[in-house]
């Protein structure tokens, strides 16, 4: 059994506000769309807690059954089948007694890694959502993220907490090397329900591999060893090597860094991955929202001279532009879904801003004669040439490329 730490669970710390919130603000909308397909969602909180804090706070258990209790009360899709199962491995009985008894929900006593796989079984052809907020980075295996990929399910996502700061850290006293930070107090409100303890040994090189994917991580950490690289970069080359080998599994994967301060250097990577665009660009938007949010409480609500997007980075609108003439102007040939080349341009580029800004640009494209784009169906119900952006199953289909000049 893993070690208990009940003070986590005495109050909500900042950080847990900012994951839940990202969560809370996701599944919504994913919950609503998804039930357009008519077919059974499996959502698995694999590191569940106590389901609420001892401040009064729910967490994430508390959170996600709440959003259920919405849709079900708001959807036409007929009698949606939802199950929940919320994993913890020392409070199944808390878990019980905040959460209380609901139909097709289950908690399960154990430890994730041991117990998904059984979760998961007989879930061919449903729509599965795993909520990963370990304890510690050592539950977070790529073998496993891999195997999930490949299960035949209508879609699956993962919404993964990325201690990638813990990461860094622990690689470091692997590699015997000495982390130097100009912020001496970056761990100091990182709490951690188990923090891994990594030391000089083959065994932890082996499990830091396991956790990454790979052994890239190794020549980052030689980087920083050489004052080649620091600290802040070590982490930031990191996270996206991560992401990139999450996407050999999936064909979408965006990361969120976490702050709680305006400019404060990330601690978490809320990291999400799945394989259809539509998931991507409804994270996008989550993203950015839940961006902005915070970037107005980190003002007090005063207004900047300039936008940032979630890393941080000043964004102006001839940046933005930029990009896309970039991108866009290489979609020669055969016409591509709309939604599937926004998903790929937000991969390359990042949450820069919400989807819709960058679907406004387009009619722009379109307008000026950069952009040729296929409508279905061509028209409105009057009969005019129809002008949407925008794509909805069944419904609505956008198809786009550059025209050749």
């Amino acid at each position: 059994m893993s070690k208990k730490n009940d003070d986590f669970f005495k109050e909500k710390k900042p950080w847990s506000e900012v994951k839940d919130q990202l969560l809370g603000c996701y599944f919504k909308p994913y919950l609503l769309k998804i039930l357009q397909t008519k077919k059974p969602v499996v959502y698995v909180d694999c590191f569940a807690g106590k389901g609420k804090f001892e401040d009064g706070n729910p967490g994430s258990p508390l959170i996600a059954l709440g959003i259920i209790d919405e849709c079900l009360a708001s959807t036409n899709t007929g009698a949606p089948q939802i199950s929940t199962t919320f994993i913890d491995v020392n409070y199944a009985e808390d878990l019980k007694r905040n959460i209380g008894i609901r139909n097709n929900s289950r908690i399960v006593s154990g430890k994730y890694e041991e117990q998904i796989t059984e979760i998961l079984k007989g879930k061919t052809g449903c729509n599965v959502f795993l909520y990963i907020d370990p304890y510690g980075i050592k539950a977070l295996k790529y073998s496993m993220f891999n195997r999930f990929a490949k299960g035949a399910y209508n879609s699956i996502e993962l919404l993964i907490n990325m201690n990638s700061f813990g990461f860094i850290r622990e690689a470091c006293h692997a590699l015997s090397v000495k982390l130097e930070l100009d912020d001496p107090n970056l761990f100091d409100d990182l709490i951690e329900y188990a923090p891994a303890k990594m030391d000089a040994s083959k065994k932890s090189i082996e499990d830091l591999n396991e956790i990454a994917g790979g052994d890239y991580w190794q020549a980052i950490i030689q980087d920083l060893k050489a004052n080649k690289i620091d600290g802040y970069q070590a982490e930031e080359l990191f996270a996206a090597q991560y992401c990139q080998e999450l996407m050999r599994c999936f064909k979408f994967v965006l990361n969120m860094p976490l702050r709680i301060k305006q400019g404060q250097r990330p601690k978490y990577r809320m990291i999400h991955a799945t394989n259809h665009q539509d998931g991507c660009l409804l994270m996008v938007d989550n993203i950015c929202n839940r961006w902005e949010a915070w970037h107005e409480v980190q003002n007090a609500g005063q207004m900047s001279l300039f936008e940032e997007d979630a890393n941080n980075q000043i964004v102006n609108e001839s940046e933005i532009e930029a990009k896309m003439m970039s991108f866009f102007s290489r979609l020669h040939g055969n016409y591509v879904s709309l939604h599937m080349a926004l998903a790929y341009f937000f991969m390359q580029y990042g949450p820069l801003c919400k989807s819709g800004v960058i679907k406004q640009k387009l009619k722009d494209f379109e307008k000026r004669g950069l952009l040729l784009v296929e409508r279905d169906p061509k028209t409105t119900p009057t009969g005019r040439p129809a002008a949407f952006m925008d794509e909805k199953t069944n419904q609505k289909k956008v198809m786009i490329k550059w025209a050749n000049k």
